[in-house]
């Protein structure tokens, strides 16, 4: 009897969404892997009635649905969802007389309050009529400045004037852990390109394990994931978990 090749090769994009919210999804953005596991726990009798072993009878259950996504886009929302964390965005503007304290040694590095604009000057003064001169009392940094040796700024303190640009923010670790519906939108590269999508219901991410903001190579943002089960699905045939539907 001739089979049919329904050999799988996984492309597309992810999208999740907080559990329940209104209007649609988020893209995750490009993700290398998305996974799912299941793990089994059994009960067993054993044959009493021989010498030689065996079960009488065994029951399977799968105890626990877990996954995974390895992200590839270092953004605010794909953050918060690694680190339990919560986004804000910041609009582009003018910061006057931000004030940073001082200790007036050579070497010390201020930063600023917001990510600035890089091709707005900045102006740095005492607060009181002094402005200091960029490469005589300071070194403009990425996003901050360094005081200079034999600076004049000292110990009272500086008050900075610079453009801010819009910005995302993910403050880690302040959510206790939101619920998520994830879409994967696919298609099967080795079906020609065929249809693929794959429902999660309710998911909980649990935050990453570690993260690289440093390296040669370009960054992986990877999580996991629990997949609960889902009461509001039911039915017959209906799973209360996932469903993985595919054109043939």
């Amino acid at each position: 009897m001739a089979t049919t090749d329904r050999s799988y090769i996984g492309k597309g994009p992810v999208y999740f969404k907080v559990k329940g919210a209104a209007g649609g999804m988020q893209a995750i953005g490009n993700c290398s892997n998305l996974e799912v596991s299941f793990e089994e726990e059994s009960v067993t009798l054993s044959d009493y009635t021989t010498a030689s072993g065996g079960n009488r009878n065994s029951v399977s259950r799968v105890s626990t649905v877990t996954g995974s996504v390895t992200m590839h886009d270092f953004s605010a929302e794909n953050l918060a969802l690694a680190l339990r964390g919560a986004v804000a965005s910041t609009t582009a503007g003018t910061v006057t007389g931000e004030a940073h304290g001082t200790a007036g040694t050579a070497g010390e590095f201020i930063p600023f309050d917001f990510i600035r604009d890089p091709a707005v000057a900045v102006v740095v003064t005492d607060g009181a009529g002094t402005t200091y001169v960029e490469g005589v009392d300071y070194e403009l940094e990425n996003n901050g400045i360094t005081l200079s040796t034999g600076t004049s700024i000292d110990n009272q303190g500086i008050e900075v004037d610079y453009s801010k640009s819009v910005s995302e923010t993910m403050e880690a670790l302040t959510d206790a852990g939101q619920e998520y519906e994830i879409y994967f939108n696919g298609l099967n590269e080795a079906q020609s390109g065929s249809l693929v999508e794959i429902r999660m219901y309710r998911v909980k991410f649990s935050p990453a394990q570690g993260l690289s903001f440093i390296g040669d190579e370009f960054g992986e943002l990877t999580t996991e994931f629990e997949i609960l089960s889902d009461t509001s699905k039911s039915g017959a045939g209906i799973s209360k978990f996932m469903k993985v539907a595919q054109a043939v």
